[in-house]
């Protein structure tokens, strides 16, 4: 399983328009990427303006289909604007879990 937790920090006071594109991209996933496992949108509750993803993909063509989606690569575009700083992206390999 290949998990991928990404760190997204909005510029500040845009933190309700990335949610809004953060939104999009979850529910573009969801009736979209069958073999998206789980994808899941955190806010921070400390600092409103920062948003951590929680991502499952069975293998890595799966991760690899999500990523070169054109989906995605629009919204990277439109992150483009929004984001304070880049994008904090670490991929790992799943070692237990309950969900």
């Amino acid at each position: 399983m290949v998990v991928v937790v990404a760190k997204l920090t909005a510029k500040e006071g845009q933190g309700d328009t990335l949610e809004k594109a953060l939104v999009s991209m979850v529910e573009w996933v969801t009736e979209n990427e069958a073999d998206t496992l789980t994808y899941i949108c955190n806010r921070s509750v400390k600092n409103p303006d920062q948003f951590v993803f929680f991502e499952r993909y069975p293998n890595q063509a799966a991760l690899d289909a999500h990523s070169s989606s054109e989906r995605f690569v629009q919204l990277f575009g439109e992150l483009q604007e929004l984001l304070g700083a880049p994008a904090e992206i670490e991929i790992l390999e799943e070692v237990a879990a309950k969900l």
